[in-house]
C-alpha cells in the first residue's frame, strides 16, 4: 500500500522518538478507576497500577495511558480532586518502575498540569481541546504532544462528516493558542457519540481521515460494538479485537490502544507485514 505523507514523519514523545510509517506503535490502558468498561479498573491500588504498568511494558507496550475518570456510556463524572486522588500516586508509581512514555487520559487542566508536573509526556484529551478551556493553554507551555479526540456530538448524519467537525473545531483550539500542529495526533473517537453501526462504518472509511496529515490513534479495544455484533459476553474476545486492530492498522492508524498488548503487539507484526512492507529478514525457522 502507498505510504500516506504525515506533517512531520517523528514525533518525540518523553524520551523516545516515534516514526511514523516505521511499524504500529501500541498504546497499553492503565485505568484507575472503579467503573471501567472494560472490566480492567484498579481503582486506588497503587501497586496493581503499577504492575498492569511494568506487564504492559514488558508485554511491548510503547505507551503507557493512566485514566482516572470513566468514559463510557451512563459513567459518573468525578472532580478533581477524586481524579487527582486517583492518578498521582499511580502515576509516581508507574514512572518510577518503567521507562516507556506515559500519556495522562484527562479532560481537566488541573488534572493534566500535575500529571505532566510529575512525569507524563502526552496528554490525551477525550474533549479535543474544547471541554476545558485552559487544557490547551497546559498543552502549549508544557511543550508537550496531544491526542485530539473527536466526541462525535456533531449533528451531520455521516459518520466522517462528525469527525470532521469536531478535529476542526480541536484543531482551530490548538492553533489559537499556538501549539504546533506537528505536536498533535488525533482520536477518531470509537464509541464517543456513535453508535456501533457508525463505529464499523468509521473503522472502514478510516482512511478518508489522512488529509489531516496527523498520525492516527484507534481505541477500539474491548468496545461494546465487539457484543453488539457477536453477542453478550463477548467483549474481551481477542480474535474479534484482534480483527479490529488488524483493519485499523489496514486504515492508517500509526498508534493503536489496547488491553491485550502481548497478543496485539503479534496482530499488529504481521498486519505490518502487509501495510508497511515485509521484514527485511525472515524469521527463523524451526
Amino acid at each position: 500500500m502507498t505510504p500516506r505523507c504525515l506533517l512531520a514523519p517523528t514525533m518525540r514523545i518523553g524520551g523516545r522518538e516515534f516514526v511514523w510509517g516505521s511499524r504500529t506503535y501500541l498504546m497499553g490502558i492503565v485505568n484507575v478507576t472503579p467503573d471501567s468498561f472494560s472490566g480492567d479498573g484498579v481503582g486506588l491500588d497503587v501497586g496493581a497500577a503499577q504492575a498492569r504498568a511494568v506487564a504492559l511494558a514488558g508485554a511491548g507496550a510503547d505507551i503507557i495511558d493512566l485514566g482516572g475518570e470513566s468514559t463510557r456510556p451512563g459513567h459518573t463524572p468525578v472532580d478533581c480532586e477524586e481524579e487527582l486522588r486517583r492518578v498521582l500516586p499511580a502515576l509516581e508509581a508507574i514512572v518510577a518502575a518503567v521507562s516507556v512514555p506515559i500519556s495522562i487520559d484527562t479532560r481537566k487542566a488541573a488534572v493534566a498540569r500535575a500529571a505532566l508536573g510529575r512525569g507524563a509526556a502526552l496528554v490525551n484529551d477525550v474533549s479535543g481541546l474544547c471541554g476545558d478551556e485552559a487544557m490547551a493553554g497546559v498543552v502549549r507551555e508544557a511543550g508537550v504532544p496531544a491526542l485530539l479526540m473527536a466526541r462525535g456530538a456533531g449533528r451531520q448524519d455521516d459518520v466522517i462528516a462528525r469527525v470532521r467537525s469536531d478535529l476542526a473545531e480541536s484543531l482551530a483550539a490548538a492553533a489559537a493558542h499556538g501549539i504546533p500542529r506537528e505536536r498533535l495526533l488525533i482520536d477518531p473517537g470509537f464509541g464517543f457519540g456513535k453508535d456501533w453501526r457508525m463505529n464499523l462504518e468509521l473503522l472502514g472509511r478510516l482512511r478518508e481521515l489522512h488529509g489531516y496529515g496527523l498520525p492516527i490513534v484507534a481505541g477500539l479495544s474491548r468496545k461494546s460494538t465487539i457484543a453488539r455484533v457477536l453477542g453478550p459476553g463477548m467483549g474481551r474476545s481477542l480474535e474479534a479485537n484482534g480483527a479490529l486492530t488488524t483493519l485499523a492498522i489496514a486504515g492508517g492508524a500509526e498508534i493503536v490502544r489496547v488491553h491485550d498488548v502481548a497478543q496485539m503487539r503479534i496482530v499488529a507484526r504481521m498486519a505490518d507485514a502487509v501495510v508497511r512492507g515485509a521484514p527485511a529478514q525472515a524469521a527463523d525457522q524451526p
